[in-house]
């Protein structure tokens, strides 16, 4: 895959990837939604970053926030929640893409931490369900696809997100 900015949908559901309403703290969860427009749109891009110069390790970095997708507290433990997390150079934050080779275009997302895959719980297809690691179960709930997207437009660009003038 190239260096770039993504969204992350999940096969089984065809939703999101995406950090809760976009917000910009450590530990915020990670969950799957429906598509969003305006700011909170940014909570689902997510920039694809080389840990190493070709290596098939990447980190992903929500473009809203700047923090990279994150296994809560370094698990190796199936279940365990992903979050998002300041970079810290650490292997709960690194993630390996293999592609499907049957379906190309399709990956699971590994972490390099545990070896668990990036997953939706219990396979749901509902806005907002919560994404954890699991055991590799080969199901639609563990398939990704990397949609690439265009860079979010500046916060006002708009003009939108602009106070009303004095009078």
């Amino acid at each position: 895959m190239r260096e770039g900015l993504y969204r992350v949908r999940n096969v089984g559901s065809g939703l999101l990837l995406e950090v809760y309403e976009g917000r910009p703290g450590n530990g915020v969860n990670v969950q799957q939604g429906r598509e969003r427009e305006g700011a909170s749109a940014a909570g689902q891009l997510w920039r694809l970053i080389p840990v190493h110069p070709g290596s098939a390790l990447y980190h992903l970095e929500c473009a809203a926030s700047g923090k990279r997708l994150d296994v809560a507290g370094a698990s190796e433990e199936p279940g365990a929640n992903v979050q998002q997390w300041r970079a810290n150079n650490f292997g709960a934050q690194e993630w390996l893409l293999e592609e499907h080779v049957g379906h190309p275009g399709r990956f699971s997302l590994v972490s390099y931490v545990s070896g668990l895959l990036l997953e939706v719980a219990d396979a749901s297809t509902a806005d907002g369900a919560n994404v954890r690691q699991g055991e590799d179960t080969d199901t639609p709930a563990q398939w990704w696809t990397l949609e690439p997207a265009p860079a979010p437009a500046p916060t006002g660009a708009t003009g939108t997100d602009r106070a009303p003038a004095a009078r």
